[in-house]
């Protein structure tokens, strides 16, 4: 089962796939949900408790993607640093993956982190420092902090996406297996 992520002064969601905003240049879904399964909605509080203990919050990028979706996406770019390989499952089709980044709910406005979400260079990497201002690499260790601190791990190449380890223990999930997910399931139905 997979739950929601509200929306609320301390979270924005803002669901790149569900607009123009992303590197296909077409919204690849049909709603601007995201949804976890629940070991990773409670993982999220956790982090959003740390971040709001800073004054911060949390701006979501991308959560639970069908496989469907997560096919469109490597049939656009096919590189494995940047796109899990729908065959292999990845960690957004199983419910345990976050995109996000840290932002100022005072202001609305994002922490610097030196490449926007899905720069696919290699300066969206975790390690980067060569090119990122001192800001930049700062707030993304705060980022890091955050959620290493409260059960996430990182995937090297993007700063912005965080996984629950262990994938092998949560099954891949179609549209169809979420109905009130990201993606209207083909019902077939004409």
């Amino acid at each position: 089962m997979l739950l929601p992520i509200d929306e609320k002064e301390d979270v924005i969601l803002d669901i790149r796939y569900a607009s123009r905003n992303n590197f296909v240049g077409r919204p690849i879904y049909d709603r601007g949900v995201a949804l976890l399964r629940a070991e990773a909605h409670a993982a999220f509080h956790r982090a959003l408790a740390r971040a709001r203990a800073i004054g911060l919050g949390f701006r979501v990028f991308d959560a639970f993607r069908p496989l469907e979706a997560q096919a469109i996406l490597w049939h656009a770019i096919s590189d494995s640093a940047f796109v899990a390989d729908p065959a292999l499952g990845g960690t957004h089709p199983r419910g345990i993956a976050i995109d996000l980044t840290l932002f100022d709910p005072a202001t609305g406005y994002n922490l610097p982190m030196g490449t926007d979400f899905d720069a696919m260079t290699p300066l969206s990497a975790h390690g980067a420092l060569d090119g990122l201002s001192s800001d930049a690499i700062h707030n993304r260790a705060l980022l890091l902090g955050i959620m290493t601190a409260t059960g996430w791990e990182p995937y090297e190449p993007e700063w912005w996406h965080y996984n629950l380890p262990s994938r092998e223990n949560f099954p891949t999930m179609t549209a169809a297996d979420v109905p009130d997910g990201p993606l209207q399931a083909d019902t077939g139905a004409t």
